[in-house]
C-alpha cells in the first residue's frame, strides 16, 4: 500500500523534474539564448547538448519515480542539476558569467533574480524528497 506521504514526494519530485525537464528548452529556445546571432555556432551546439541533457535526465528520472517506484537515484540526479546551477552562479565571475543579459529583462520574484528564486524552491524541495527517501529506506522508516 502507498503511503499519502510517498504519494507526495512522488508528486514534489515529478514536478521539479519537469520543471528542470521541460522549463528550459522553453525558456532557452529564443535568440537571447540558443538561437542568439551572437553566440559562435559551437555555443549553440553546447547551449543544445545542456537542453536535450536535461530532458533526457527527466525522462529517464521520471522512469524511476513512477515506473521502478525510487526516489533516491531521481533525487540525486535533480540535486546533480541544481549543483550545476548554483555552480555556475558562483564561479560566474571567473568567466564573465550573469545570471541576466545586458540587455535582457530582470524578472524578480519576491525581491530576488526568479531563476535564483526558482532554483531554491528546487533545492529545498529535492533536499526534503531525499531525506524523505533515505528516512523510508532506513528501519523504521515510513
Amino acid at each position: 500500500m502507498t503511503s499519502k506521504y510517498l504519494l507526495v514526494a512522488k508528486g514534489a519530485l515529478t514536478v521539479v523534474i519537469l520543471i528542470y525537464g521541460i522549463v528550459p528548452a522553453i525558456a532557452d529556445l529564443n535568440e537571447t539564448h540558443l538561437l542568439n546571432p551572437h553566440w559562435s555556432a559551437h555555443a549553440r551546439l553546447h547551449g543544445a547538448w545542456f537542453l536535450f541533457f536535461s530532458a533526457s535526465m527527466a525522462a529517464l528520472s521520471l522512469y524511476f519515480v513512477w515506473v521502478r517506484d525510487s526516489l533516491i537515484l531521481p533525487t540525486v540526479i535533480g540535486l546533480a542539476f541544481v549543483s550545476g546551477f548554483w555552480l555556475a552562479v558562483l564561479t560566474a565571475p571567473l568567466y564573465g558569467g550573469a545570471l541576466v543579459d545586458a540587455k535582457g529583462v530582470e524578472t524578480q520574484i519576491l525581491g530576488l533574480d526568479a531563476n535564483a528564486f526558482i532554483f531554491t524552491i528546487l533545492t529545498i524541495t529535492l533536499l526534503m524528497v531525499f531525506l524523505y527517501a533515505i528516512r523510508r529506506k532506513s528501519p523504521g522508516g515510513a
